[in-house]
C-alpha cells in the first residue's frame, strides 16, 4: 500500500513538472525529458497498484480513483485546471489512504 501511495506521489509530481513546462511554453528538449520521467513514474504505478487491487479487494475501487486522479493532470488546459486537477489527485490519494486504513481496522 504505501509503495502505490509513494508512486502516486512520484508521477504526480512529475506531470505537475511536464505539464507547467508544456503551459510556460518550454523548449522541447525540456518537456522532452519531463515526458521521459512522467512515462517512468507512471510505469512505476502499475506493479503496486495491481498489487493492492488484487490483495485486498475493498482498496480496488479507491486505488483505481487514485490513479485515474493523478493520470488526469495529462493535458491540463491551463494552471488552473492543473492545480484543480492536483488537488483532486491529492484528495482522491487521502481518500485510499483512509479506505486502507478503514480495510485494516
Amino acid at each position: 500500500m504505501g509503495e502505490l501511495v509513494a508512486a502516486l506521489g512520484d508521477h504526480r509530481r512529475a506531470l505537475w513538472h511536464r505539464e507547467t513546462l508544456r503551459l510556460d511554453g518550454a523548449d522541447a528538449e525540456a518537456i522532452e525529458a519531463a515526458r521521459a520521467a512522467s512515462r517512468a513514474t507512471r510505469s512505476a504505478v502499475t506493479g503496486p497498484l495491481v498489487s493492492v487491487s488484487v490483495l485486498e479487494q475493498a482498496l480496488a475501487e479507491p486505488a483505481r480513483q487514485a490513479a485515474l486522479a493523478a493520470f488526469s493532470l495529462r493535458g491540463s488546459a491551463d494552471h488552473a485546471v492543473l492545480a484543480s486537477r492536483r488537488a483532486a489527485a491529492i484528495a482522491a490519494t487521502d481518500d485510499l489512504v483512509a479506505a486502507a486504513g478503514r480495510a485494516m481496522a
